[in-house]
């Protein structure tokens, strides 16, 4: 892998003549393109940023950098062949996270990741979270060929979103919302066992209480409480909430203090058993999300 940083862009050049270009700039040229893919990408009203959105979140870069005593990074990114055709695109928040040699030095909010159409089926997600760890240590002054960081992501949650809801996303995709968590099972993803609650994008939005945490390969059977808190204290504040305090009692103050209450590890949950209870028909009505159904799948297998 080669690659060089150039002002506030950073370039990468990927195996199969993949090329990723990211930026933390507001006003770079890199996130309008991301955007192009992302807008056809992701319709659901809860979990859509607007473009004022992402640009509020990189220019963050600028007074966040050092927030909560931590270093921060947020970037988007596009993948590109050798003639510029647009592959996919990811914007997330790297973190840097001081836990002890034992755990990841840094954690990664995979907050929006895309492959466009034409290019599914090539590996492509696997190429994107590889290349993402590796901008996310060089974007905040780590050692790139050191330990990895954990990536945790959002997905949505099959058994909480409306029938409206799950047809419309499947159909826009284009794949099934159960064949969606397992493409992403077979690159190691397993579920977060916490009750996570994502706090409104923005003031006319909700908050979302019908996604899955996940963490993508993490290293171990469960999620180190603290650096889970500082993971989710920095992405609420950055990605969430864009610099703005949260109103007293909000969703995020909750899910932070049930953290640094917390002394034992969060448990991560495989998806594969959960997935083969809904593809074979089995009754899933006893289970108020795909959480509490991995939960019970897992307990059987």
């Amino acid at each position: 892998m080669t690659g060089g940083l150039d002002n506030r862009l950073i370039r990468l050049d990927l195996p199969g003549g993949v090329g990723v270009t990211a930026s933390d700039d507001p006003a770079s040229r890199v996130l309008a393109r991301f955007f192009s893919g992302y807008d056809r990408a992701f319709v659901l009203p809860d979990e859509r940023e607007e473009l004022d959105g992402f640009e509020a979140c990189l220019a963050l870069n600028g007074s966040h950098r050092h927030a909560y005593g931590r270093t921060h990074s947020e970037l988007v990114a596009v993948f590109e062949d050798e003639a510029g055709t647009l592959l996919g695109g990811a914007n997330f928040l790297a973190t840097a996270i001081d836990r002890g040699a034992h755990l990841p030095p840094a954690a990664i909010a995979l907050n929006y990741v895309y492959v466009e159409e034409a290019a599914r089926g090539r590996g492509m997600l696997r190429v994107i979270l590889g290349a993402v760890r590796q901008l996310a240590l060089i974007a905040l002054g780590l050692d790139p060929a050191g330990p990895a960081p954990a990536i945790f992501i959002e997905q949505n949650d099959p058994l909480r979103l409306t029938a409206e809801e799950y047809a419309a996303d499947t159909a826009h995709s284009g794949t099934d919302q159960v064949d969606r968590l397992a493409i992403w099972a077979r690159v190691g993803t397993r579920i977060v066992d916490f009750p996570y609650v994502q706090p409104a994008l923005s003031a006319t939005q909700q908050p979302d209480d019908g996604l899955i945490y996940a963490a993508v390969d993490y290293p171990g059977a469960a999620v180190d409480a603290g650096l889970l808190h500082d993971h989710l204290e920095s992405f609420f504040g950055i990605s969430v909430r864009k610099g703005e305090e949260e109103a007293p009692g909000g969703v995020a103050a909750a899910q932070l203090a049930e953290l640094a209450a917390r002394g034992a590890p969060v448990a991560l949950l495989p998806m594969e058993p959960a997935i083969d209870w809904m593809r074979s028909g089995r009754p899933v009505a006893d289970h108020d999300s795909f959480r509490a159904l991995a939960a019970a799948a897992a307990g059987e297998a």
